[in-house]
């Protein structure tokens, strides 16, 4: 660990009216939601409630409420991937849809994390696919294309691997 690095823990992070209305605007108006019910568009609208929402779930983030079960529960709908293939089992993707709290509180979590670890500089500059602002892969794809492109100009010797990583779910065993 980088020096100047505390350790920090649950307690330290307060989630305020700010940071859900700020977190609302990331949300889509219309996508499907989850087993409560309610559209983004609605909490965007609603700004009234955003207090009340922040409240709730500091007090759920901080242990002093209890995280209520509908909260982490989404309905999952399987979509067909490949209609020529017919029902194959490893012919369908999962798709989830989460209550609106559940993606609230996992994004104003994931904000304050991201805030931590950019001002303590945590963030390797090789790991470009988890920053922000970033073009990650593209970046990584022409930096290879130059190594290569100089390598092969100067005729030297080059040690390269990439490593092809395949999605978790289609590795597990359907059957």
């Amino acid at each position: 660990m980088k020096q100047g690095i505390g350790y920090l823990n649950q307690n330290d992070l307060k989630i305020n009216k700010e940071d859900i209305t700020k977190q609302c605007k990331k949300i889509p108006n219309w996508k499907a939601p989850g087993l409560d019910g309610v559209q983004g568009y609605w909490i965007k609208k609603i700004t009234s409630c955003h207090q009340r929402i922040a409240e709730q779930l500091d007090e759920i983030l901080n242990g002093k409420a209890e995280l209520p079960q509908w909260i982490t529960f989404g309905r999952t709908v399987l979509c067909l991937k490949d209609p020529s293939r017919g029902n194959a089992v490893d012919n369908f993707r999962p798709i989830s849809c989460l209550p609106l709290m559940w993606k609230l509180m996992t994004g104003v979590i994931a904000e304050s994390m991201y805030t931590f670890l950019e001002m303590n500089d945590v963030l390797p500059n090789e790991q470009k696919g988890c920053r922000r602002k970033t073009r990650g892969t593209k970046d990584q794809l022409l930096i290879d294309k130059l190594v290569l492109r100089d390598c092969k100009r100067r005729h030297t010797y080059l040690s390269m691997a990439w490593i092809d990583y395949r999605k978790a779910y289609d590795m597990v065993p359907h059957s």
